[in-house]
């Protein structure tokens, strides 16, 4: 009976402290528990008329180094020492001295028991941030071989290292190194100007429900978030060879960790200024010692401290840009000697026919011209001053024509000595303009050797098209009634421009 009165109000008491237990704080219920275990001492020197009491205080110890370290073991000892003296009138040092090595026996245990959760938990995160790593980069590597657009794999690697579900920095700017051209250029970053926009970013990432591949796809197709931190990064230009903190980053090979706020570099006096950036880690990105640029992150919201830890983590994810900008960049370089005249760097034929083919399907309504064009009696060039000449000839020619219209893209050479000019949005009159510019443009170049050409200078034919007087809307008939119009020129005495409109010149 007594037995059970025990046990039943044990089981009364754990009931009530684990209700009250959710409605206080940490602190608080460090005191409920102690209260507790006092509350189950008393009941059990009551139920046994305070018989066996100085062996129920144990647990009063244990309470007491459980919640409050050894200040609580210490003062739980004094009280179960005092409160058995006050029940049996016998001031026992003996039991004062067990009472001591029961706490450090237990003290030991529980330092123990402590330091095997410390293990766990340490092996544990080390885990979960290692799963958590290869998740990323995982997630990274597929996109990045994914893409050879430059824009996306620069949009994937700045959020890879952003991003709540990556490695979770607040911000990311990568810099372009051009050796030719002696700079170190700002190309694109991502996160907030303060920390005030970063709490609203991150406001709205946590209401969308974004995962890391869905925030990549959403900022590559809305960068309004970054648009103002990119305004400012694209005025960033540094000289490549200069004395600061970023060339001796390229240089070294290696992360440089610094705190902008308190060091006399230009550069990081720049983006302390500019950026409030205090706190930062520049990474090296290169391949094969070719330097490619730097990636700069840091913490300009939550100013958490960039650790060791944090640096590594970064470290495979810069060297698998640098490989994956080397690859893109290579592969434009192909593209662009594919698709580049060798001679006179404007497009080729290979380009005007891709070119053409998209223009004439996205201007369906719209109108779209093209210019052809000659140079005049270039057989005579080449034979009288020869074929080198003539190369020259066409390279300033290239030259002429590139200035004198209204996108430089649109110009190609067609091959020989003939050039095109694509002009989307122009009718024949408009393009007749163009054409009249370009011929004018000649006309003021003195020509190595023009002088030497019949009329003593040197001249070009025109012939223009548009895609509204075609009786058959095709881009063959296009060329077909441009070409007509270039030998209606060639016919009516050269160095003249002829428009198609319609009918047999």
């Amino acid at each position: 009976m007594v037995y059970g009165l025990l046990i039943g109000g044990i089981v009364l008491i754990t009931i009530v402290l684990n209700i009250l237990r959710l409605m206080t704080t940490p602190a608080l219920n460090r005191w409920l528990l102690a209260g507790a275990s006092s509350l189950v001492v008393i009941w059990h020197g009551v139920l046994f008329d305070f018989y066996d009491l100085h062996w129920s205080v144990l647990l009063l110890i244990m309470t007491g180094l459980v919640c409050f370290h050894w200040k609580g073991m210490t003062v739980a000892i004094m009280v179960s020492w005092l409160l058995v003296y006050s029940q049996s009138g016998i001031l026992s040092f003996p039991l004062l001295l067990s009472y001591v090595f029961f706490g450090l026996g237990a003290a030991l245990l529980f330092g123990y028991v402590n330091q095997l959760k410390r293990e766990r938990s340490g092996r544990l995160r080390m885990l979960t941030a290692s799963s958590r790593q290869l998740n990323v980069f995982r997630e990274v590597s597929f996109t990045m071989q994914d893409t050879l657009d430059p824009d996306r794999l620069l949009q994937t690697i700045l959020t890879s290292v952003t991003a709540g579900h990556g490695l979770g920095f607040n911000r990311s700017i990568i810099f372009f190194a051009d050796l030719e051209k002696d700079s170190i250029y700002g190309v694109m970053g991502t996160g907030p100007m303060n920390p005030e926009d970063g709490f609203q970013i991150w406001e709205e990432i946590t209401r969308q429900h974004y995962d890391l591949q869905g925030l990549i796809d959403e900022k590559e197709t809305d960068s309004s978030h970054d648009e103002q931190l990119n305004e400012r990064i694209r005025k960033m230009t540094i000289p490549f060879h200069g004395n600061h903190l970023f060339k001796q980053t390229l240089d070294s090979g290696r992360p440089l960790h610094v705190y902008a706020s308190i060091t006399d570099d230009p550069v990081l006096r720049m983006l302390h200024t500019d950026l409030q950036m205090d706190e930062c880690t520049i990474f090296p990105l290169h391949h094969q010692g070719i330097p490619y640029g730097l990636l700069v992150i840091d913490n300009v919201v939550n100013k958490k401290p960039i650790t060791p830890q944090k640096i590594d983590s970064v470290r495979p994810i810069a060297e698998q840009a640098s490989l994956a900008l080397h690859q893109t960049m290579l592969y434009q370089r192909i593209e662009t000697l594919a698709l580049r005249d060798g001679l006179t760097r404007l497009k080729n034929h290979r380009s005007f026919e891709q070119d053409l083919d998209v223009l004439f399907r996205e201007c369906e309504t719209d109108e779209l011209s093209l210019i052809v064009m000659d140079i005049d009696h270039f057989k005579h060039y080449n034979d009288t001053n020869g074929h080198l000449a003539g190369n020259e000839l066409l390279t300033r020619l290239a030259s002429v024509i590139r200035r004198s219209v209204p996108d430089e893209q649109m110009a190609y050479r067609f091959g020989g000595e003939e050039f095109v000019v694509l002009l989307p949005q122009f009718d024949e009159v408009e393009a007749s303009h163009v054409a009249e510019t370009i011929r004018t443009a000649v006309l003021g170049t003195n020509f190595t050797h023009g002088e030497r050409q019949p009329g003593e200078r040197l001249t070009l034919s025109f012939g223009v098209a548009s895609k509204h007087t075609l009786h058959e809307q095709s881009r063959e008939r296009l060329i077909e009634c441009a070409d007509q119009a270039l030998y209606a020129a060639k016919s009516r005495g050269k160095n003249q421009v002829c428009r198609w409109e319609g009918v047999p010149l």
